[in-house]
């Protein structure tokens, strides 16, 4: 009896530290609990809360491991929110990797960088397999007229 307790104990604060970073109250969580009824039947018990709650509700198994069921809308909301933090992550990215070679035109730059990664996608390659800093460099090396030469600037400099 003793170590039921402590399972659920255990699972709670689980639950309880998770719906914590949710910003999920006590009072919102929805929580499961599966109980066999026979060897192919097993069965949800409602132990706090409502199906009227905010997702995500939470399920303790019979091994005390916390599960949780999503609707399929916010498993599409948050790979929808992921895809648009991915895009603005590589875009960062990009815009570091340019700035750091000193465009004399940012916008240029970024229209041949961006033309030269739908080649490479098209080829197979990911946003994330793409080495921004090296595509840059190549980009330089090739078009040398977009950035400014900043040695040669300080050559001029110096001789003034």
């Amino acid at each position: 009896m003793k170590n039921t307790i402590t399972k659920q104990n255990t699972s709670l604060e689980k639950i309880n530290e998770f719906s914590k970073s949710l910003g999920l109250s006590k009072e919102d969580q929805t929580i499961f609990k599966v109980i066999s009824s026979s060897k192919n039947e097993k069965v949800l018990s409602l132990k706090n809360g409502s199906h009227e709650n905010p997702e995500p509700w939470f399920i303790i198994d019979e091994n005390d491991e916390v599960h949780t069921i999503v609707s399929i809308s916010s498993i599409k909301d948050m790979l929808e929110n992921l895809r648009k933090l991915r895009k603005e992550n590589f875009e960062l990215r990009l815009e570091k990797a340019i700035f750091q070679q000193v465009p004399i035109d940012f916008n240029d730059v970024w229209v041949v960088a961006m033309d030269e990664i739908k080649k490479q996608m098209i080829n197979g390659a990911n946003d994330f397999s793409i080495d921004l800093d090296r595509l840059i460099d190549s980009i330089k090396k090739e078009h040398p007229n977009l950035f400014v030469d900043v040695q040669a600037f300080l050559e001029q400099k110096n001789k003034q």
